[in-house]
């Protein structure tokens, strides 16, 4: 189906509005074709005649109140409401919660102190490495029985994106941790409860500020609203942030951005010269103190990748140091030319990139333990030869540049791919702020542990 071919078959009511409907039809079916579902709109913005025109057409438009509008295929939009049902049935009937609150406020905690009273085989788990190596280090010391990994380790994943675990072989659990809810979309999820026994009691964390998973449809808000009206003894909203608060510039705007879009420019200018939270003006172009940065922590992953007294991990750890991130990965100032300004090499040619290069995981790799999204950095063997030492959610790996395939230099992620990470200073750069989601912003700022630095283009 295609934007013309549903118009050219919608009623008359609805083709008075077609030359207005159009555009956002075709979006629809572009994000469809990437696997993304659904398209929200902001409903302020767009007419009252076209919302009517929209609900006549044979899609779903979910309507909720301080919500925007959501535009599904009938399809998509069963299978969330069926996943949801599911969702509040086994947190219910064996007393599960949904635990959802910003960065910092102390969900993995309250979690690890629930499971300390739970003495039988536990799953923590993650979407992507990252986010599993954090909550393994979180939930540090584990108790025994207790084990950590990504959700598509747990679920056994085959290189064909299948799954051996499910119905006919179920995961042999007590209980079930899965951090990060935000990130895990739908099929996943739907994977998930296929593969969990009969009594399971499930924890899930999550915050409502985040960005939603790049590709299908999340569940976190819906399920947060349908406790909240159906069952609120399975749900627990933290308030306030030990990282992020009123006391620091960077934790007063993260505050800010939590409560909805906001005047990104006018609130940058009015930051206070002093604080953990910069802003430059992109127009005028790179900052020499960022520029200096920026090369010093180059200097410092080569120092930490050919010292031989550094272990993998500690050497992997000088990553979280400084962490270069974009919206997008195409465009004026996007991650493909970030990484071209400052690394400067042949994203095809691996075994030509040199030692302290900082890399990417870029698709899934289950034989390997492999998340896409997984960091690394280039270092060399006893042999002299050059490997690549990946942060997987099992650890540190060493796999030789020949092996690995599905792996790019990365000095700049996208914000995406930084979920689940925290870097000690972050750099954001923004290119077109109109428009721009403040849940993108948010994610960004609140990787951060000690500084952030905005770089965006002012009007």
């Amino acid at each position: 189906m295609s934007a013309t071919r549903l118009l050219a078959l919608a009623p008359a009511s609805v083709q008075s509005q077609a030359e207005a409907l159009k555009p956002l039809l075709e979006l629809f079916f572009s994000n469809l074709g990437q696997g993304k579902e659904p398209l929200e709109l902001a409903e302020s913005q767009l007419p009252e005649e076209l919302i009517s025109a929209l609900a006549a057409l044979p899609l779903v438009l979910d309507e909720k109140p301080d919500e925007p509008l959501k535009l599904w295929t009938a399809k998509g939009f069963k299978q969330q409401q069926r996943v949801l049902a599911q969702l509040v049935d086994l947190l219910k009937s064996h007393n599960g919660l949904l635990v959802t609150g910003g960065a910092g406020s102390g969900k993995t905690s309250l979690v690890r102190k629930l499971l300390g009273e739970i003495n039988q085989p536990t799953a923590l788990m993650a979407p992507t490495g990252k986010a599993a190596a954090r909550l393994r280090e979180a939930m540090a010391p584990m108790p025994e029985g207790m084990q950590c990994g990504t959700i598509h380790r747990w679920l056994e994943a085959s290189g064909d994106g299948r799954f051996r675990r499910g119905p006919q072989r179920l995961l042999e659990l007590s209980s079930v941790v899965v951090d990060e809810f935000s990130m895990v979309e739908i099929m996943l999820l739907e994977a998930l409860l296929a593969a969990l026994p009969p009594g399971v009691k499930l924890f899930l964390l999550g915050d409502p500020g985040q960005l939603p998973p790049i590709s299908g449809a999340g569940v976190l808000a819906p399920l947060k609203a349908k406790l909240a009206a159906e069952a609120p003894q399975c749900l627990i909203e933290l308030k306030g942030s030990h990282r992020f608060n009123q006391t620091t510039a960077l934790g007063e705007f993260v505050q800010q951005l939590r409560k909805g879009p906001i005047d990104l420019a006018t609130q940058l200018q009015q930051l206070p010269e002093t604080g953990n939270l910069g802003f430059y003006n992109l127009n005028l172009g790179w900052p020499i103190e960022l520029t200096e940065r920026l090369n010093l922590h180059r200097k410092q992953l080569l120092i930490a990748a050919e010292n031989k007294y550094y272990s993998d991990q500690e050497a992997l750890n000088t990553l979280l140091e400084l962490m270069l991130l974009a919206p997008r990965r195409k465009g004026r100032h996007g991650v493909d030319q970030l990484n071209e300004r400052w690394l400067g090499l042949d994203r095809n040619n691996p075994l030509a990139w040199p030692v302290g290069t900082p890399v990417l995981i870029n698709r899934n790799n289950n034989e390997k333990g492999l998340s896409n999204g997984d960091l690394g950095l280039i270092r060399s063997d006893e042999r002299g030869r050059k490997v690549a030492v990946i942060a997987s959610g099992d650890g540190a790996q060493r796999i030789p540049l020949e092996l690995l395939v599905g792996v790019e230099p990365a000095l700049a992620i996208t914000v995406h791919k930084s979920q689940g990470s925290q870097a000690k200073q972050v750099i954001v750069v923004i290119n077109e702020a109109e428009g721009l989601d403040p849940r993108l912003l948010y994610t960004a700022l609140t990787r951060a542990q000690d500084r952030a630095d905005l770089l965006f283009s002012v009007p």
